[in-house]
């Protein structure tokens, strides 16, 4: 395992290559390996919003099962309509939806204060504490294949929040408060990358 300290300042020298042209899927691909290099979480994955879904982007170490599985977040009826909130956005399934629409308690102790998911043992989290007791719908699909070690991070700029960092292992106890507050910083580099890269190549499409 690497220092998550040192890997905000390597995520953010390799998202600075971006301006100069650099392949903004191959960038962020290496990044989910600096993230998985200093965490010792072999799945990484940037989700990204796309009109009303939020996919993955780029990904590392997660099966292609998984990622047809737990891809979708919006949540469907029994006739496969979209469930919408009062508001009218579609509500978002899991774990996923609950922190990138911000239905999160932070006074809950595996939610942080800015509103990340995080745990260091789903197996003990849904038997001591279980998230659909505290409100969240959670599909547990991460648990059922086996992840322990979990962290979903809101990827924010614009005070929106318009996609996850996540991180996911089979081994557990691999966060500690401090070492998620350096990924949530890892995140707003991505997220704010993210955001002007699309722009302008959106600006340059035109």
């Amino acid at each position: 395992m690497g220092d998550p300290k040192n890997c905000v300042e390597a995520v953010r020298e390799e998202l600075g290559r971006l301006p100069e042209g650099e392949d903004l899927r191959g960038a962020l691909t290496r990044v989910c390996d600096l993230i998985s290099d200093a965490s010792g979480c072999e799945s990484v994955g940037i989700r990204w919003h796309a009109g009303e879904e939020y996919p993955y982007y780029v990904t590392r170490g997660f099966g292609r099962d998984f990622l047809v599985i737990e891809g979708p977040l919006c949540a469907r009826d029994a006739a496969g309509l979209l469930v919408r909130l009062r508001d009218g956005t579609p509500q978002l399934a899991c774990m996923c939806g609950a922190v990138i629409q911000g239905r999160v308690d932070r006074e809950l102790p595996y939610i942080s204060p800015r509103g990340s998911f995080w745990t260091n043992g789903t197996s003990d989290l849904l038997q001591s504490s279980p998230p659909n007791r505290d409100g969240f719908y959670t599909r547990n699909y991460c648990n059922a294949v086996g992840y322990e070690s979990v962290a979903l991070i809101p990827l924010r700029a614009g005070g929106q929040t318009l996609g996850i960092l996540q991180l996911n292992s089979r081994t557990p106890g691999l966060f500690t408060e401090e070492e998620l507050s350096h990924y949530e910083e890892a995140a707003d580099e991505i997220a704010a990358a993210l955001v002007l890269r699309l722009r302008d190549d959106a600006a340059g499409a035109r």
